[in-house]
């Protein structure tokens, strides 16, 4: 004894889910809606989600200089430069963007200690004054973010998380992302 498999398999689907067709030229097209396309189709007209709005840094703004994978922020302790944890209210990471002949500057408002390098190539907050040491420029990287880049001779050198992942330094290669957050 035969058993009609089509018929029997089309009886047990629901109405919404068949499959009909059409003949078109002589050829079967299907012509069918099924549950599985209707909930596609609700997925398709579901809103994208908010993109985050980037700060630029930019002049006369504070800002929270962070990584963003991590979330540790260029912080000032104990005198030194370092890429910390929020530490609550305790200060040292704000940081006010100032310009001088085009150069960009980072200023700590507790300290007033402008970010800077050494000529050994490490970033250091150890001065009072926005001179060729503390001079910044940014660039905007297509990942997100901003790179940090520093005039030493002839170069510009970007800023990047040193090996102890705390200290930062200097490197002709890739630097960091830093976000930077408005205050």
């Amino acid at each position: 004894m035969e058993i009609d498999t089509k018929s029997h398999l089309h009886e047990s689907i629901p109405a919404e889910m068949s499959t009909s067709s059409s003949t078109v030229g002589g050829d079967a097209t299907p012509t069918h809606s099924t549950m599985t396309d209707d909930l596609l189709s609700d997925y398709h007209t579901t809103p994208p989600l908010p993109q985050r709005k980037e700060t630029v840094p930019w002049p006369g703004h504070t800002f929270i200089i962070r990584e963003p994978i991590s979330g540790k922020q260029l912080t000032i302790v104990r005198g030194d430069l370092r890429l910390e944890p929020h530490k609550g209210d305790q200060g040292g990471y704000h940081w006010i963007c100032v310009e001088k002949n085009g150069w960009l500057g980072f200023c700590d408002p507790i300290h007033s200690m402008y970010m800077g390098h050494d000529s050994l190539g490490t970033f250091i907050a150890q001065v009072r004054h926005h001179k060729a040491h503390e001079y910044f420029c940014t660039q905007r990287h297509p990942d997100g973010g901003y790179l940090l880049l520093t005039h030493y001779k002839d170069w510009l050198w970007k800023m990047v998380i040193a090996e102890d992942g705390q200290k930062l330094v200097t490197t002709k290669g890739d630097g960091t992302a830093w976000e930077f957050i408005k205050v």
